[in-house]
């Protein structure tokens, strides 16, 4: 296996950024730990001869120093002064002829030291920048902070921004392309269901077979993954038993609210703040019955879309103390189960708008709708099957249909198994 080195995908948010730089101005770049922020941002950086620089942490004084020694090359004030403060760096800059593009990446740690940072930057946004036709932009991987500080209504910078890129993960085509794997070969996807859509994950798979890549990654001592998800918490300021309690639950297949109280021992409203805040940050993700909102339903399910997170709690931590015992095909069985997981929801990624539904009678995997009128109803099953057993899946999935209330609702109804055959036919879809 060929390990990724190049850049791929983000034409996209490319894109948007050369148009914000005709103009100048600010703007934010925020995202996951790791999704690749900063690989976006030097790439632009160095096509536009932009200026780049990533905050570390420490008090301010240092900061400065950091900051100072870095951009003196391109900024020659900062040769023979170094600010006090950040009122007197945004002084100096004024005085300066200021590159098209400048991106502080890893704002938060600057912030964390100085809590009056955003509302000096805000005033400089404001009143400064604009005389320069510079697009400034920062960026930082704890969501929670560039919430708090950037994004949310009563943050000094809310508004001010006229861009604000939230960096996805990459696609499993891109995974494919990345490694020149097959995009119809299920051990790509079996790869792909250990890293999901991160490309510094992808840095770390190694030219094994799945469940060795599986061990390295995670059940080997010092292994990478097997560290990522406290790092992740810990970054975000993510404390108290609740919130890691409820990841482990969810990530063994506890889904519902009063089921997460049932194991806590305590009260379904105890749960309320955790819950918020894990999807919040994107760890958990709420789950309705299709057709139904928020408000209309009380059949809420939470799960971990995270191809990776889930691995880690759903996997790793149930079965890392009998890994090394277990033979290559339960091993390889584990793997299975975790993709038949993942399975799903890239099935329902590759059809906007489709969910899964569920009531008392009966379990659909995939309700997706077609055109206004038309929906496609499909079973997820990440198996080979013969024309045989996917016609009985076919004759089981129509009858479980028929059996739902959804039924008298949908008017025109196509049904379709989506198995591993589907693999390349779904990646295309994903783009």
């Amino acid at each position: 296996m060929t390990k990724s080195t190049l850049f791929f995908g983000r034409e996209d948010e490319q894109r948007r950024l050369q148009q914000a730089l005709t103009s100048g101005g600010f703007g934010v770049l925020t995202g996951r730990r790791r999704v690749g922020k900063t690989a976006l941002l030097r790439k632009v950086c160095d096509e536009q001869n932009g200026l780049y620089h990533q905050a570390v942490e420490g008090t301010p004084p240092q900061q400065l120093i950091h900051l100072c020694e870095e951009i003196s090359h391109r900024l020659p004030i900062f040769r023979d002064i170094t600010p006090k403060n950040w009122t007197e760096l945004f002084r100096l800059l004024t005085r300066e002829k200021l590159p098209r593009l400048i991106v502080w990446d890893e704002f938060p740690y600057w912030t964390r030291g100085d809590l009056t940072l955003p509302s000096i930057l805000q005033k400089w946004v404001d009143h400064e920048l604009p005389r320069h036709k510079t697009l400034l932009l920062i960026a930082g991987s704890s969501q929670s902070m560039m919430d708090s500080q950037v994004l949310k209504r009563e943050a000094p910078l809310y508004g001010r921004a006229i861009i604000h890129l939230q960096l996805q993960p990459l696609s499993y085509a891109w995974f494919c392309r990345a490694f020149r794997f097959r995009k119809d070969d299920p051990s790509s996807f079996t790869r792909y269901s250990l890293v999901g859509g991160i490309p510094q994950y992808w840095k770390w798979l190694e030219g094994k077979s799945p469940t060795d890549q599986a061990s390295a990654l995670y059940f080997q001592p010092s292994a990478l993954l097997a560290q990522e998800p406290t790092q992740v918490l810990r970054e975000e300021g993510v404390t108290g038993t609740f919130p890691k309690a409820i990841l482990d639950l969810v990530g063994r297949g506890v889904s519902k609210l009063g089921e997460l109280a049932a194991r806590l021992n305590t009260a379904p409203g105890n749960l309320s703040r955790p819950l918020t805040l894990l999807l919040d940050l994107g760890f958990l993700q709420r789950e309705l019955p299709f057709g139904e909102t928020e408000r209309s339903s009380k059949r809420t399910l939470y799960r971990i879309e995270d191809p990776a997170l889930a691995f880690y709690y759903g996997v790793y931590l149930p079965q890392r103390s009998r890994w090394a015992t277990m033979n290559a095909r339960e091993q390889s069985a584990q793997l299975d189960v975790h993709a038949s997981h993942v399975w799903e929801t890239f099935c329902r990624q590759a059809y906007p708008g489709s969910r899964r539904y569920w009531e008392s009678a009966a379990e659909i995997d995939f309700v997706a709708p077609l055109s206004s009128k038309a929906h496609l109803i499909a079973e997820c099953k990440w198996k080979d099957l013969s024309a045989q057993e996917e016609t009985t899946l076919l004759v089981d999935l129509k009858g479980r249909f028929a059996r739902t209330a959804l039924a008298n609702k949908l008017e025109h109804v196509e049904f379709k198994i989506f198995s591993k055959k589907t693999l390349r036919t779904l990646a295309d879809r994903c783009g």
